[in-house]
Formats: C-alpha cells, structure tokens, sequence
C-alpha cells in the first residue's frame, strides 16, 4: 500500500528558544457522522463542543451538531458515516513557552490558559486558511490544516515565530 509523504518534505523541524515546530506523524484522523446520540453511543463519550474527550485510545472532537473527528483507532460499526482524513490533513506540533504568544500572533482565539486549557480545541483561520487548533498540554498545541495548505501555513508559522 502507498504511503502519503509529508507536504512539508523532510523531517520538518523548527526551533527557536521557547518555541519548537514540528510535524506530528502518523496521524490516524477519521470523520464520522451520525446523530449526536449514536455518536456518543458508538464512541463511548459524551460530546461537548470545544472540549476534547478521550475514550478507547481515541481523542474525539467534535465538528458540527452530527459530525465529530477522530484521532487514533478506528471505530468499526455500521451505525456511522466514515471518512478517512488522515491523508489530507497534516499535523503540525507547536510546543514551548512562546507557543500561545505565536497563536496570539496568528489567530482571533484567546488562548490565554485561563480560556483556552489542555483539552480545548477551536476552528478558527490563520492567514485565511481553516484551521482546527487543540491545546493538548498546558504549552503543546496540534494545528490541523488541510494538507494543500500545510506548506504555506508552515511558512507562515515560522516567518511569525522569528517575529516573536
């Protein structure tokens, strides 16, 4: 079976004192649809927008009313729509104490910790681009952006980290 390669080439890394970009990797990300109660029913949570739930090895989001994605296993059951989005998303990690001042820079979000916790995750844009941002430590942010535009959310980032 083909592999996706990276849209951001190899090993893509950047750092500056207080601040660590990278690309997560081996993203296993499926949409799923259904009603809200047969979601919550076949991925064992209970949904809450802008609010992560873990459960089965799988952090969950939801998207819309009826949609959620899904990050890790997935689920087999026949009650859902499944979408596989692992390939045509790409993950970037921003780690360290000057992430939340870059996401300040960058989105119309406050991300201060008291607002936007482990756990959170907004839909939001930078550089007129979706994005879908979850803080999954008190200084750990995962980025989802659509894999066409991961290079240039990717310059993006950088260019606005040396600007810090």
């Amino acid at each position: 079976m083909l592999e996706a390669t990276s849209p951001l080439g190899k090993e893509a890394r950047f750092e500056i004192e207080g601040l660590t970009l990278s690309e997560g990797t081996k993203l296993q990300l499926t949409q799923y649809a259904a009603t809200q109660r047969i979601l919550e029913r076949e991925l064992d949570v209970k949904l809450e927008f802008g609010t992560a739930q873990s459960s089965g090895g799988r952090t969950v989001l939801q998207v819309s009313e009826d949609q959620v994605w899904s990050i890790g296993p997935v689920v087999d059951s026949k009650s859902l729509y499944v979408t596989p989005l692992s390939s045509g998303r790409t993950r970037i990690v921003l780690e360290g104490d000057k992430a939340r001042a870059l996401l300040f820079a960058c989105a119309p979000v406050d991300f201060s910790p008291s607002v936007f916790s482990t756990g959170h995750y907004v839909m939001t844009g930078i550089h007129h681009t979706p994005v879908t941002i979850h803080c999954v430590k008190p200084n750990t942010f995962h980025i989802y952006v659509m894999r066409t535009f991961a290079l240039s959310m990717w310059e993006w980032l950088t260019d606005a980290a040396e600007g810090l």
